[in-house]
């Protein structure tokens, strides 16, 4: 799989030529996370496909964390609707277009970032993100 990571990396490599400053792609890569998030919210607020019931996430102390894992939730009702699917896949792909982007300006391969987090959640699991 990892192949398909370099693959995309090339892909992206060859197609970015405007914003080619580090400066350029760090700002980019944040207005993207916020487009991402807008969609998401708009999915909530305009398109009302899906709606978010947040409240206080409680970690039970007579549970194990694999019991805890039960008793939190998503905050989410419902399904996203085909045009709000489609629209947050758009903005993730985006997302990722200037992760890749980023890698590439700092040479380091998107695989190598992915495959370390694979090992160290394969490694600590859930305790890694405590």
């Amino acid at each position: 799989m990892s192949n398909e990571y370099s693959v995309f990396q090339d892909c992206v490599s060859n197609a970015q030529f405007r914003n080619k400053s580090i400066l350029d792609i760090v700002t980019k890569l944040s207005e993207q996370t916020a487009l991402l998030d807008r969609a998401v919210f708009k999915s909530v607020t305009h398109c009302g496909c899906i709606k978010i019931n947040a409240k206080k996430q409680v970690l039970r102390n007579d549970k194990t964390i694999e019991e805890n894992k039960f008793f939190l939730e998503s905050h989410l009702e419902g399904d996203l609707c085909p045009i709000c699917k489609e629209k947050i896949e758009e903005e993730m792909g985006d997302l990722m277009f200037y992760l890749a982007s980023l890698c590439e300006t700092l040479d380091i391969k998107l695989s190598d970032v992915i495959e370390q987090k694979t090992d160290y959640l394969k490694t600590l699991g859930k305790y890694s993100l405590l």
